[in-house]
């Protein structure tokens, strides 16, 4: 089936509306991803990272929960870098337009750098589609049955 009734324009989509969006799509993958830990936690267990962990003394209580202040922080720090390392640049390019139109060619300026008559150009520029053919001394040219479509 096609999804071509789907419509996808986010720019017209007030913020508040992204936001919930953003995070019900990140509670639909914390709760995929959870599906897989009993998967996972097997593995783990088969090849023996059980073992590992108590070998390191990380099941203890003490380090567990002072191991975790620690990801926390770094979460934290690492939320707050990003947040705002968006806002300087949504600061910085919100509303500017980078990109320059380009600007139209004439005929004229065109034949030239094609190194080719001015008929040869507007054949060109009149067809979607050309087909340029290159004699044996290297000059180009163009089939006259084949020019545009």
């Amino acid at each position: 089936m096609k999804a071509e009734f789907i419509i996808n324009r986010p720019h017209r989509q007030p913020p508040l509306q992204r936001t919930v969006f953003t995070l019900i799509t990140m509670v639909a993958w914390t709760l995929w991803i959870s599906l897989w830990l009993p998967v996972l936690t097997l593995i783990a267990w088969l090849l023996g990272l059980e073992d590992a962990f108590q070998q390191l003394g990380l099941m203890h209580p003490l380090h567990a929960a002072n191991d975790l202040s620690i990801v926390l922080c770094v979460a934290i720090v690492c939320a707050l870098m990003m947040g705002s390392w968006s806002q300087y640049n949504r600061v910085r390019f919100a509303g500017k337009q980078r990109r320059r139109g380009n600007r139209s060619v004439d005929i004229a300026e065109m034949a030239p750098a094609l190194a080719a008559s001015v008929e040869t150009a507007q054949r060109l520029r009149a067809g979607k589609r050309s087909v340029v053919h290159f004699a044996q001394d290297g000059w180009m040219f163009l089939d006259a049955g084949v020019h545009s479509d």
